[in-house]
């Protein structure tokens, strides 16, 4: 079964990861990586999990059904499958989304291998079925997924307000971003001086009339 791609925002969200070892790090450092207030439960807790900084809450006992309060994600990963599943299905009663390793029976969602540049992200599924092939594609695309590139998102980012209030029609303001961003991918630059956008913005007010 194909997951459906979606993205959501957990910036400053409480996500819970129930466990304490090494596979929970791994998923407490991609949470937080996304922005997420994280909140590790568990009665043994990896020395690298209390030694991160930031969002980070660390409960050094065993899961309680209360920790699921206020919660946008969940992730079971102890090391004992029946206590993912009783996790997995106190999250699915509360309409949590929630992953339980390696049980994909448990999940409602599965975490894909990603690259992340500032807020551009590409990710990669398999349905749980080859992970193996989900990280041979992100080491084959990370020549293509820069930091460069994330640059450039973030300035067509800004300059989104701008080109909306020149440019009437979608269609043009299309034209506009795939000039601006041909420019930059040939120029190797990440933005453009501000009488270069100006120009652009000229010139497809032309092309219009």
């Amino acid at each position: 079964m194909a997951y459906f791609p979606m993205f959501i925002d957990i910036e400053k969200k409480k996500c819970l990861v129930a466990g304490g070892g090494t596979v929970a790090l791994r998923k407490v450092r991609v949470l937080l990586d996304f922005g997420a207030q994280v909140m590790v439960v568990a009665p043994q807790i990896d020395s690298q999990i209390l030694r991160l900084t930031g969002n980070v809450c660390v409960k050094e006992r065993t899961f309680e059904p209360e920790d699921l309060k206020e919660c946008v994600l969940v992730v079971a990963a102890t090391d004992d499958a029946a206590e993912n599943h009783r996790i997995a299905q106190l999250a699915r009663e509360n309409n949590i989304p929630v992953n339980a390793v390696d049980q994909q029976e448990d999940c409602s969602f599965i975490f894909p291998s990603y690259l992340k540049h500032r807020d551009l992200v590409g990710a990669f599924s398999s349905a749980g079925n080859s992970p193996v092939l989900t990280q041979y594609l992100k080491e084959s695309l990370k020549e293509i997924l820069t930091e460069e590139l994330g640059q450039i998102n973030d300035y067509m980012g800004s300059i989104r307000p701008v080109v909306k209030t020149r440019i009437e029609t979608e269609k043009l303001r299309r034209q506009v971003y795939q000039t601006i961003l041909a420019r930059l991918l040939a120029e190797k630059k990440t933005s453009l001086l501000p009488e270069e956008l100006e120009q652009i913005l000229i010139q497809e007010k032309r092309r219009k009339e």
